[in-house]
């Protein structure tokens, strides 16, 4: 990333005018300035200091790039009292928090993550810097977790929201984050932070120190930064009252009794198994009997059973409701802890050339719950631990052997502990040739590594070995050790009946541990130039050039069983294979007029990019790819109130390490069977790598417009279109997906869904492919406001928007839908609104905080009253395909002791809104959009010396 020159009074111009954002950045940065930082004011505006504009690697005039970029300044941090930077972003309306503690609950790999996703276009296709330069892969997916960038040290976060590829390469489809930190500090500055729910949980604590100052006779500057966050996390889905509340229960066939296929309603109760144990069966003596802790039975409450099934997956109430086996346990948002330090030295070696050396390292360790296992196996009459009562039904009605349904409640679901490591070393030198031409030059490397491990967790072969046991001359012992030849030595004999007695030796028999280590190394050689090369009538016609060499590698290890996915949840995988990229780029600004009648800025801006790829993995051939990235845009301004500004490119994203060569893992999900009546049925799914997976290509342009009023002063607003347009995508369609398009006669998707000799669906694999196109369209709104109320004091009013017009995966359009069905790729809102307004007098200053999401679908897949075509009998038919809005408030407040010393304190959902019912995997909400914690009190202080 190049960088200019320009004067600290240039910068604050730069990112006011560049978009509303940015305007209301600076004023909320002059509000909050202190006496000191005033005082000095004239000596800053008269320094040189170096800032880096993202979007473009052309030196220009502040952000007048073509591309929108917003302007994220560490004042919304400050007041939000937000501690991490990935949920300053997640706020936004651009983003979309797929991947946070609050989405993670029984999905283990990087526990506690915050990954961000532009557009809803997946967090793959974001690219993240960490001042210019890309940060190490720091998750299993091969995405960034900004838990690892330096929170505390950040100056600015720049968003471009538009396709960047050919300015820096792969993986910035959607757009660019890039972390600008503060490098100038000077002194110290240090924050403590507590935080605690309404509820007593959800308790928080943070730290962050830093310190900064020259040396060698004010040629060389050195900073130091560390910071400390524990996060305790939330209970489980029984710790809120609208959790239990909603479940999707099938009615089979649909349409029976006037009902559609799909109900959602709760609390739900289980068909097909309980927490002791359930016998399954649809008619006879059996059916119903319960087994109790003590080993008797008794009937067992079905609840209401929906259509002509028996013993389907879910009811409504009864015995199972108060405490449901796919509930329990599993943790609403888990218990997280990180730390992050770095260190940055830089040294004048010259008045021309520059050296700076960064070091940082991030850890981050995380607890999940799994979900507790469930089991249905065969009883056979001659089980050793069989009650009498039970025996004797079977005894006098001539039955041989029953179906069991278990969930094991008792032994509770696998604990999954990860614990992630990231280390990252940056030697950097920068220069300028002349007083146009300068240029720069780094080496990086990058270390990630992952370890989780799990306990507890449930094997189904093992269930089925140990629950089968005999009596064989007075000692119980598992059926296939019983004859001559033991076939599993290592067997232990289960008493499945009743819940609470199951031995400690069976327990690690049938529940035992495992874990997986992924290691990724990248190594980052990297060159830029960027000077004028002649005059035109509107400036001068720039150029900037460079190459870049990159080599990620990735080592990994896991224990058989997960290899084998074995496990009922988590299997981890190795990861080993090795990417080479190789690529250059040439940038053009051409300013064709300034200064005109209706011609205050006209410019043009060109780029283009030129990538090889080479992929290794052991037990395989090597295979490369090229690629080439453009970009072509420009602005023109007729006047100083309105800005006009296009752009169009052709970007690109190759398949990264885990993509390519990572694991396939085994989960558990919910599938409404179309082809077999709408029936519910829990399967495997399997989800992960595919080695056959090819580059994607997008289509992308933006055009928009910045409105700087000046007969309304204090006002920015912008608008800005964007159409991106991706083909072969690497995505997952859903379990659910897959199985509806096999039954609709998708041939070619049928080898990815399985089914028994009977027809009964056994798994889905939900492997990442390339889907033939995503189409994702929207209008992004900014809009700023300052004005000065005299004695009162100053008012600042922010409102930034996105309408979500089309976001189409594999030909599913899930705009609109804010549930999130298991089994199903979540959707994007019709509209998300933030808005912020702050008012500030003396030494005081509150702020209020508000984000809208408006009434959205529950399933665009699904047809329910509300929408046309609806009819009970569909297979796709649901009792109510809307989820409610939801408006959340958020009150802070910063009072100063004195120049170098003030509180703080923030309320989060002031109003304590519980999120709407939307039955999910994380219980009766989409955790991605709706808060799950209620009403929570955070306060701290901070201090500058």
């Amino acid at each position: 990333m190049l960088s200019r020159i320009i004067s600290n009074r240039r910068i604050r111009a730069a990112l006011c005018g560049g978009s509303a954002i940015g305007a209301l950045i600076c004023t909320a940065a002059a509000t909050a300035q202190t006496a000191p930082q005033e005082a000095a004011a004239p000596d800053a505006a008269g320094a040189q200091q170096e800032v880096v504009v993202t979007g473009s690697r052309i030196v220009r005039s502040g952000f007048s790039a073509p591309t929108p970029v917003t302007v994220v300044g560490e004042e919304r941090l400050e007041q939000r009292a937000i501690t991490n930077v990935g949920d300053a972003l997640n706020e936004l309306p651009s983003f979309r928090a797929l991947q946070t503690p609050a989405t993670q609950q029984a999905v283990g790999g990087n526990i506690g993550a915050r990954v961000l996703d532009l557009r809803g276009l997946g967090a793959t296709r974001t690219l993240v810097l960490l001042d210019g330069k890309r940060f190490v892969p720091s998750t299993t997916q091969g995405t960034i977790d900004v838990n690892l960038i330096p929170s505390s040290l950040i100056e600015r976060t720049e968003v471009v929201t538009g396709g960047a590829s050919a300015a820096y390469g792969s993986d910035a489809v959607a757009g660019v984050v890039n972390f600008i930190l503060d490098k100038k500090l000077t002194g110290f500055k240090g924050s403590v932070q507590a935080g605690i729910s309404q509820r007593g949980d959800g308790a928080e604590q943070n730290v962050q120190l830093a310190y900064g100052n020259h040396f060698a006779g004010e040629r060389g500057h050195f900073i130091i930064a560390g910071e400390y966050n524990n996060a305790k996390g939330l209970g489980d889905c029984y710790t809120r009252s609208w959790c239990p509340r909603e479940q999707l229960i099938g009615n089979t066939p649909a349409g029976y009794a006037g009902l559609p296929a799909s109900i959602r309603g709760g609390p739900a109760g289980t068909g097909t198994l309980s927490s002791g144990g359930l016998i399954v069966a649809n008619s006879g003596p059996l059916r119903g009997l319960a087994f109790n802790p003590n080993g008797t039975t008794s009937a067992y409450d079905f609840g209401t059973i929906y259509g002509t099934n028996p013993s389907p997956l879910f009811t409504l109430g009864g015995t199972e409701s108060a405490r449901n086996g796919f509930l329990d346990g599993i943790l609403l948002s888990p218990p997280v802890e990180r730390f992050v330090g770095y260190a940055h030295a830089d040294y004048q070696l010259s008045d021309t050339v520059k050296a700076n050396l960064d070091l940082s390292y991030g850890q981050v360790k995380g607890m999940v719950i799994g979900s507790v296992a469930r089991s249905t196996v065969t009883i056979q009459r001659s089980n050793a631990y069989l009650p009498a009562g039970v025996a004797a039904i079977m005894d006098q009605n001539g039955i041989g052997s029953f179906t069991l349904g278990r969930a094991f409640m008792d032994l509770g679901g696998a604990v999954d502990r990860s614990d992630n490591k990231t280390y990252r070393a940056v030697f950097s030198l920068e220069g300028r040739i002349s007083d146009k031409w300068r240029w720069d030059a780094y080496y990086q490397y990058g270390r990630n590594e992952f370890r989780q491990d799990y306990t507890g967790n449930v094997i189904a072969s093992r269930v089925a070995n140990a629950a089968d046991a005999v009596n064989v001359n007075g000692q119980i012992v598992c059926r296939i050790n019983a004859g001559a030849v033991a076939a599993d030595p290592s067997c232990v004999p289960l008493n499945i009946f009743g819940a609470g007695n199951i031995s400690p030796a069976a327990a690690a028999y049938i529940a035992p541990s495992g874990f997986q280590t992924t290691n990724l190394t990248e190594h980052v050689v990297a060159a830029n130039v960027n000077g004028a090369l002649f005059a035109l009538p509107g400036g001068d016609f720039s150029i900037a050039a460079g190459g870049e060499y990159r080599n990620d590698s990735a080592t990994g290890a896991a224990d058989a069983l997960s290899t084998a996915n074995a496990f009922w949840s988590f299997n981890g995988k190795a990861v080993v294979g090795r990417i080479e990229v190789a690529e250059g780029y040439v940038e053009a600004e051409a300013p064709i007029l300034r200064d005109l009648p209706f011609a205050k800025t006209l410019e043009l801006n060109g780029a283009v990019r030129r990538t090889h790829y080479n992929r290794t993995a052991p037990g395989s051939s090597s295979t490369s790819v090229d690629a080439t990235t453009w970009k072509i845009g420009g602005v023109w301004a007729p006047n100083d109130t309105i800005r006009f500004r296009a752009t169009r490119s052709r970007d690109i994203r190759a398949p990264n390490l885990t993509e390519l060569f990572g694991p396939v893992t085994l989960g558990r999900t919910t599938i409404v069977d179309p082809a077999n009546n709408g029936a519910q049925i829990q399967v495997n799914a399997y989800s992960g790598a595919n080695g056959q997976l090819a580059p994607e290509k997008a289509d992308t342009w933006t055009a928009g417009a910045v409105l700087s009023p000046g007969f309304i002063p204090g006002l920015r607003l912008s608008v800005d279109y964007y159409d991106i347009k991706l083909k072969g995508a690497i995505s997952t369609l859903g379990a659910q997906v897959l199985v509806d398009r096999c039954a609709a006669g998708q041939a070619a998707l049928c080898q990815y869904v399985q089914r028994d000799a009977a027809g009964t669906l056994t798994s889905v694999s939900d492997v990442l492919q390339n889907v033939s196109e995503i189409d994702n369209r929207g209008i992004d709104i900014e809009a700023s406001y300052r004005t000065g109320l005299g004695a009162l004091g100053n008012l600042d009013l922010r409102l930034l928007a996105t309408h979500y017009l089309k976001l189409s995966i594999g030909g599913v359009d899930r705009t609109g839908q804010t549930g999130y069905r298991p089994g199903t790729t979540t959707g994007v809102p019709d509209w998300i609104i933030d808005g912020t307004a702050v008012w500030s007098i003396g030494a005081l200053a509150l702020n209020l905080h508000g984000k809208y999401i408006p009434q959205g679908i529950f399933d665009t897949t699904l047809v329910g009253p509300q929408d046309a075509g609806y009819s009970p009998a569909l297979a796709n038919s649901i009792n109510n395909n809307r989820v409610n809005g939801r408006f959340y408030l958020d009150l802070g407040a910063t009072i100063k002791i004195n120049d170098r010393f003030e509180m703080f304190g923030v309320i989060n959902n002031l109003l304590d809104k519980d999120p709407p019912l939307a039955a999910s995997a994380q219980g009766a909400t989409n955790q991605v959009y709706f808060d799950p914690i209620g009403r929570y009190f955070k306060f701290g202080a901070r201090v500058r010396l």
